[in-house]
């Protein structure tokens, strides 16, 4: 049964922003243990789009439970999600600023739930769904952020180049910021970024608009389109690329390979991260990941 906590903030960030809270996603046998702070498992932090609900957790949520229990919670992933009331940010972009600012308190509440804890976290993992993509890059724009904070971060049908709909200087102006930082600064920013595209069904986000901005010395950025994924091969439309089961499989499985034995936190080996992603997004060899795989095949006897 799925099962949302709302997470109690601070009295002055609740004030400050009244409109928007913060959730831990369960069900079952977790939801009822991790009702009792603190936590214990690893951090993700799901941001919805436009008109987007923080119940759009729950696929991924499941699954990455489901996955933990198949390996009777050796490790476990902790999924947040931020609710932002719904708003229509892609129309009207005068509150992207507001949301990017309450996204960074609330990495910093949810790292306090793990305090005592021997292998507490010190960064989160973010999945950001279509303008909540946006706000998550737009957290690197902030002046008091620190890029620590964040460990990995996948955006899922999220225009990156340019708003669909550029109806207000309050977009444009949003987009103008974050891209131009990204691009000035690509040579100081560490964090490893997955977009996703959803391909031919996505209507109201072609796949043109999805790529983060390449340049050559920025490699720690890659850019695919869900038909291209191994095991997954279908195209989804804007809001189906949330709960397509075979991508977030594919998600989840980088996730679990991502995870470093000796923290039983996500990796800070940004070569690691690249080599997931790719094993899993791009080319996956048919068997499980291998950090250092060998090369030469023994052939004898043949």
């Amino acid at each position: 049964v799925p099962w949302s906590r709302k997470i109690e903030l601070p009295k002055k960030l609740a004030k400050r922003y009244p409109a928007y809270e913060l959730y831990l996603y369960g069900e079952g046998s977790y939801a009822e243990e991790h009702k009792i702070l603190p936590l214990t498992g690893i951090p993700v932090l799901f941001l919805p789009g436009n008109a987007g609900s923080y119940k759009q957790v729950r696929s991924i949520g499941s699954i990455a439970l489901r996955k933990a229990e198949d390996i009777d919670f050796k490790y476990h992933f902790d999924f947040f999600s931020v609710n932002f009331n719904e708003e229509l940010v892609a129309l009207y972009g005068g509150s992207l600023q507001k949301q990017t600012k309450f996204v960074h308190e609330c990495i910093k509440t949810i790292l306090k739930l793990y305090k005592g804890q021997e292998f507490a976290p010190k960064s989160v993992a973010i999945i950001g769904h279509s303008m909540g993509g946006l706000v998550a890059r737009a957290l690197l724009t902030l002046k008091n952020f620190k890029q620590d904070l964040i460990n990995l971060l996948i955006t899922q049908a999220t225009p990156h180049v340019a708003p669909v709909m550029p109806l207000d200087r309050f977009i444009t102006d949003f987009y103008m910021t974050v891209n131009n930082y990204w691009i000035l600064n690509a040579r100081h920013i560490n964090l490893t970024t997955l977009s996703v595209a959803g391909g031919f069904r996505d209507y109201q986000v072609r796949s043109g608009l999805t790529f983060l901005p390449k340049l050559s010395h920025h490699t720690s950025a890659l850019s695919v389109v869900s038909s291209a994924v191994p095991k997954t091969w279908v195209s989804t439309d804007h809001l189906s690329i949330v709960w397509c089961k075979q991508l977030q499989l594919t998600t989840i499985r980088a996730f679990f390979d991502l995870i470093d034995a000796d923290t039983k936190q996500i990796t800070q080996n940004p070569k690691k991260k690249l080599s997931v992603l790719n094993h899993h997004f791009i080319r996956h060899p048919a068997k499980h990941f291998e950090e250092n795989p060998s090369i030469i095949s023994d052939l004898t006897g043949i």
